[in-house]
């Protein structure tokens, strides 16, 4: 049975092309669609296979195509595309590129997306949630006139009282919120009307049931178990993963014990925590996790390894902002467990505790712009994949050769035309081509 070709308007964005190359995809003209890069991509199963298509997409600027296209989120940059790719083309660093591109798109307001990952305005960035925390200190004192908030325990609340603080930062992590759901259902809606255009939008799987699926393959990082030239990032993602999770269920318990347990449930607040509290371990053992973490994802991308990713500021800035949060955090602890508030130390530690507030400001205000929107954008991709039973195979054949030796070998057996057009086929249906 022969599928129709459907008529397809190329409108090619050459602004789109030269960022893709000046963030990541500098290698990306070299592509000449041999399809050793979904061949040997064990992640690349279903009946539409990446990164073949994204790399013949990207050549073209088909912004509108790849900024709608769940694949490009489903990809883990294991580098093990890059590692084989015969002629160097570097996919995974491409589709690295095309998901920045993808975040600024939906970004809301789009110019903080561009700010916010840019070495030459991440000054201008910084100076943001410096001049926002000085205004909530300069407005405590009429704000307390004016409100009877009560008197409040623990070294750093004489600095910055807890009702500011989470006033404060749950007003501004309530408008990122607003706009990260804005960006994600813009998202969505952009990839289901891309297969009613193309191949039609045929849902398979409840949305609930994908989402389990979806946050189960999360939790366990399975598919990040997959990649092989790039293996050991996924204990450094791991750890960096958890030790967040931790420190921010620590922090939602701080919220609760100090504003829920006591006027709700009658229970005494706790908070501050002492070290032996097992609040306070859970943030001890998270913050470690998420040291480590970082410092051994710094290690990896520096690793000069086959398929070893391009570090980029947009790779860089999220990286060094985690690792920065850790540090100021156990900082901010050691003070606290060991400062006499009325020494001179003390605004030593007031001013590190203020460093870490611009940190966590950065990390959590400005997450629908940095790369920590992937979290949201890549469990978006997977939960409508599992939705559309989009990585259902289609044919077997392609897995009998995601198992080439070299890529001489893999581009002798792709180029070469014996036994592909099968693989070919699946790769780039007709609906896919231009």
């Amino acid at each position: 049975m022969t599928t129709a070709v459907q008529p397809y308007l190329v409108k090619p964005d050459r602004r789109f092309v030269e960022a893709v190359v000046a963030r990541g995809g500098g290698d990306l003209k070299r592509c000449f669609q041999c399809a050793t890069c979904s061949v040997v991509c064990e992640l690349a199963e279903g009946n539409r296979p990446f990164p073949r298509k994204e790399m013949h997409w990207a050549q073209w600027g088909l912004k509108d195509r790849l900024v709608a296209d769940p694949d490009v989120w489903l990809c883990h940059q294991c580098g093990d595309c890059s590692a084989r790719c015969p002629r160097g083309a570097r996919p995974g660093d491409v589709l690295a590129a095309v998901r920045e591109q993808a975040i600024r798109h939906y970004a809301v307001p789009r110019f903080l997306a561009t700010w916010a990952n840019t070495g030459a305005t991440l000054p201008l960035v910084l100076l943001i949630p410096v001049v926002l925390l000085a205004a909530a200190l300069l407005a405590r004192a009429p704000l307390e006139n004016a409100i009877p908030f009560g008197a409040e325990h623990g070294f750093y609340a004489e600095f910055f009282p807890h009702w500011l603080l989470i006033g404060f930062y749950g007003l501004f992590t309530g408008l990122a919120c607003l706009a990260a759901v804005v960006g994600i259902v813009r998202f969505w809606k952009a990839m289901r009307a891309a297969d009613e255009a193309q191949e039609g939008y045929a849902p398979a799987v409840g949305i609930v049931s994908s989402l389990w699926r979806a946050l189960r393959s999360i939790v366990t990082h399975d598919r990040f178990a997959k990649c092989k030239a790039q293996a050991p990032r996924r204990s450094a993602h791991l750890m960096a993963f958890y030790g967040f999770l931790a420190l921010y269920v620590v922090t939602l318990w701080a919220v609760l014990d100090l504003y829920v347990n006591p006027y709700v449930f009658g229970l005494a607040s706790l908070y501050p925590f002492g070290l032996l509290h097992p609040m306070k371990v859970l943030a001890n053992v998270g913050g470690v996790l998420l040291l480590v973490g970082c410092v051994k994802a710094i290690a990896d991308r520096r690793r000069d390894a086959p398929g070893a990713a391009a570090g980029t500021a947009f790779d860089w800035i999220f990286v060094w902002l985690l690792l920065a949060v850790g540090v100021t955090g156990f900082a901010t602890e050691v003070f606290r467990f060991t400062v006499d508030p009325a020494t001179a130390l003390a605004s030593v530690a007031y001013a590190t505790y203020f460093v870490h507030l611009v940190v966590v400001f950065q990390l959590l205000v400005y997450l629908p712009y940095s790369k920590f929107a992937h979290l949201l954008y890549r469990t978006v991709a997977i939960v409508y994949a599992e939705h559309t039973a989009r990585r259902r195979p289609l044919l077997a054949a392609p897995a009998a050769v995601r198992s080439l030796p070299t890529p001489a070998t893999a581009a002798a057996g792709v180029g070469g035309g014996q036994g592909r057009s099968a693989d070919t086929d699946v790769l780039m249906r007709p609906s896919e081509r231009l």
